[in-house]
């Protein structure tokens, strides 16, 4: 079996990132409610986001401890499960509260794993 580097899978949270970034950027809650391409896409990348999350290593996950592992991988379980019970306020939250730190540390962890 073909095992991926674990820089792969940062690399794919981190374009996950920009792209929900990309899709609700200059929207508010209401359209974000309403368009429904932006909310399924934005419910596309948070789930692999929780994926790729899934294939980093455990000793990286120790290293990194500010990063909640666990909750970014139970909310990607959450919407794949209960995906007609998504609370929007839910997933709207994340983009805005909780995306921009995500962001930031993956950014860290990336740059720390590259660094000599």
């Amino acid at each position: 079996m073909f095992e991926r580097d674990v820089s792969l899978y940062l690399d794919d949270i981190l374009e996950s990132i920009c792209a929900i970034e990309d899709f609700t950027r200059g929207i508010d809650y209401d359209f974000f409610c309403t368009d429904r391409k932006t909310y399924s896409a934005t419910l596309r990348e948070f789930i692999v986001i929780g994926e790729a999350i899934a294939h980093i290593p455990e000793p990286v996950k120790t290293a990194f401890p500010s990063i909640q592992w666990r909750l970014i991988k139970d909310f990607r379980n959450f919407i794949v499960h209960e995906y007609f019970g998504v609370d929007q306020r839910i997933v709207w939250d994340a983009v805005r509260l909780e995306l921009p730190q995500l962001h930031a540390e993956m950014s860290r962890l990336k740059a720390s794993l590259a660094a000599p």
